[in-house]
């Protein structure tokens, strides 16, 4: 396939610009925040923002008309967004995350996405909940997924399924099914991260041929067949979950920031006596929300560095940036949590700000991404081995 048209091709914009535009939805973002939770989903006009901001596309590959920019300037653009709007920075981060992922399939998979329409957007659901039925040219699929975020805002999804061979061996893979072929159940009523839209999908009996599949052993390797369509794109090298910590995760350390500004403004406007104790416990947790954040930000330059570069990415570095984000995480939630107490009663009424930051943070927790177990175990392990 020839490189497409160049009206697909969005305006030239560098790295600098893309932030600037981010910082500029900001207020937009935060003044239709209270609606889009309300709603339980990002509204159109915050998508169609992205979308002339020239913030979609970032990860999608030159061929097809994308940006193909540095992934550090994606990663800071989710945090920047989560300063107006949690839930539509998630969704954000969903969107644009994706398009990494599509461009990691067989080329003729790629086409099938995006060569009728470049600005196609995926969403995706993608721990394997199902088995994926052989059948001539690919899988037949039926199942429930969960926790498709703004997929009522895409034209694909990304699902994980346990693929089975002739002998009924399993493959994991990730799938890319049209949405017009999917069931959305709303079913999204959750104690935080409301307006991300993350209503289950179902599947009864769809096809889904091999070439809109891919391994997901070789997304995790750096491996996948993408990365011989676009010998241009270093982030189709990169392990997934070497990158995959810095995502999603950086709207709850923006969460922790939001939180820090608000508290000591609010503590001197009520007239507080000041104390020790009082100065003790605000100087812990601003400790260690600002401790996270500088691990998590130091992590991510080092990461996007070595990406950049095309370094070689060995496992004990894809293992040390999800124990280190895990471990940075817990600590701004800690930090937060005691903002909180400082914060006393006035929490428990939802105009207080620092009460949604506070149910969004634990939503963001419950992810498995931020998992202590799931990040510390694997890292354990891995120091155990023989030298």
């Amino acid at each position: 396939m020839s490189a497409m048209n160049d009206t697909h091709q969005p305006p030239v914009a560098t790295g600098a610009e893309l932030l600037a535009n981010a910082r500029a939805l900001v207020p937009a973002l935060a003044a239709r925040a209270a609606t889009t939770t309300a709603a339980r989903d990002v509204p159109a006009e915050t998508i169609d923002d992205f979308r002339r901001a020239g913030l979609l596309r970032l990860l999608q590959p030159r061929r097809f008309g994308g940006r193909q920019t540095s992934v550090g300037t994606f990663l800071q653009v989710v945090e920047i967004l989560a300063e107006g709007c949690a839930s539509s920075a998630w969704v954000y981060g969903v969107l644009v995350e994706l398009e990494w992922v599509i461009a990691c399939l067989p080329e003729r998979g790629q086409i099938d996405i995006w060569a009728d329409d470049p600005e196609a957007r995926t969403v995706g659901s993608i721990v394997p909940r199902a088995v994926g039925r052989p059948t001539s040219g690919g899988w037949r699929v039926t199942g429930r997924y969960s926790f498709a975020s703004g997929c009522r805002h895409a034209q694909w999804a990304i699902i994980g399924v346990l693929c089975q061979d002739s002998a009924g061996h399993e493959d994991p893979r990730y799938l890319v099914v049209p949405m017009r072929e999917i069931e959305i159940v709303d079913d999204w009523h959750a104690i935080g991260m409301r307006g991300t839209g993350s209503f289950s999908l179902n599947l009864n009996d769809v096809f889904v041929p091999d070439h809109r599949s891919v391994p997901i052993n070789d997304i995790l390797a750096g491996t996948p067949p993408g990365r011989l369509v676009h010998p241009d794109y270093p982030l189709a090298r990169a392990p997934r979950y070497y990158v995959v910590p810095f995502v999603l995760p950086a709207v709850g350390f923006a969460l922790g920031r939001r939180a820090l500004a608000l508290v000591p403004p609010a503590l001197r406007t009520r007239g507080r006596p000041s104390s020790d104790a009082l100065h003790l416990r605000l100087g812990q947790a601003a400790g260690l929300i600002e401790c996270g954040l500088l691990i998590f930000t130091a992590r991510r330059a080092e990461s996007v560095a070595r990406i950049d570069a095309g370094d070689p990415i060995g496992e004990a570095d894809v293992l040390r940036n999800r124990r280190d984000v895990t471990l940075a995480f817990q600590m701004v939630r800690r930090g937060v949590e005691r903002l909180i107490a400082l914060n006393g009663a006035r929490t428990v009424y939802d105009a207080d700000p620092l009460q949604a930051i506070s149910r969004d943070l634990g939503a963001i927790a419950t992810h498995v991404i931020v998992n202590e177990d799931a990040a510390l175990t694997p890292y354990g392990r891995f120091l155990m081995r023989p030298s």
